[in-house]
């Protein structure tokens, strides 16, 4: 009975871990003559999911602080340069591999950046 017990705790531990993962596909609308997106993208309904597992780390304790309710004033402007995600510092982070995101999910915090890094 211990075992069997033991043995759902860590299932349940290996459950939940694996529930904080973001699952959400996000596909822009993009213009067809040249491919460029033309939806609003927002912090608020857009990259703000992308980011919820991040405040695991980004908790305060850590710059920059992505917990719910700070996240979008301790990334705007300190690591996001508004119009230009080429020269952003979290762009840049992200797009040397930290925490894998993968290329769709780049891609929209790029055009997010791009936009404008609306709220």
């Amino acid at each position: 009975m211990k075992k069997l017990f033991q043995t759902l705790v860590i299932i349940g531990i290996c459950l939940s871990l694996d529930s904080c993962y973001y699952d959400s596909i996000y596909e822009p609308i993009t213009d067809d003559n040249d491919g460029s997106a033309i939806e609003e993208v927002t912090y608020n309904n857009d990259i703000a999911p992308i980011f919820g597992f991040c405040s695991n780390c980004h908790d305060g304790g850590q710059n920059p602080d992505l917990r719910e309710g700070n996240a979008y004033n301790s990334l705007v402007p300190t690591y996001v340069t508004a119009f230009d995600a080429e020269v952003s510092p979290l762009y840049l982070k992200l797009i040397e591999g930290h925490q894998n995101l993968p290329a769709i999910r780049l891609e929209l915090v790029k055009t997010w950046i791009d936009q404008g890094a609306k709220e």
